[in-house]
């Protein structure tokens, strides 16, 4: 199976001409979403071959993570793993890009993240403990039945 890419234009002057969309993610997902960036300056792309990258994210609880990135054909190259998708609600992020040895360091625009919620089971104690009522599968006995309404 292969990745969804998600393609950004990212100025490193924080001016886009165009807001990018919001990245919408599902909780749990885990490495299925890649992030391609091209990095701007002023509108020009900028020269990223002597340059290294990291993701900087703010999640929803507001917990900061930071992932390494790639650069590849002068493009940041950054899969999302299960952290980033941990946690729902709406984050905030941006890369950092810098040189070899760390001595000019900037960050692009930011950019945003939602993380959607997904039906994960809660591990019960009990096994005879019963399923919330979303997760529950009912049988035809357990069926409410249309008592007290009147259809004619």
């Amino acid at each position: 199976m292969n990745t969804v890419a998600i393609e950004l234009k990212l100025d490193l002057s924080k001016s886009n001409n165009k807001l990018n969309e919001i990245t919408k993610l599902r909780q749990s997902e885990s490495n299925s979403t890649t992030l391609y960036a091209t990095i701007l300056d002023h509108n020009k792309e900028f020269e990223l071959s002597e340059c290294n990258a990291e993701l900087h994210l703010k999640k929803p609880n507001g917990e900061v993570y930071v992932q390494a990135a790639e650069i590849k054909n002068n493009e940041i190259t950054c899969t999302l793993n299960n952290e980033v998708t941990a946690i729902t609600g709406n984050a905030e992020a941006y890369f950092q890009v810098f040189n070899k040895d760390k001595s000019v360091v900037n960050t692009t625009a930011t950019f945003y993240l939602q993380v959607l919620p997904g039906l994960i089971p809660v591990k019960k104690k009990d096994p005879n403990e019963p399923q919330p009522i979303d997760l529950q599968v009912m049988n035809n006995k357990d069926e409410r039945k249309g008592e007290g309404l009147y259809f004619g």
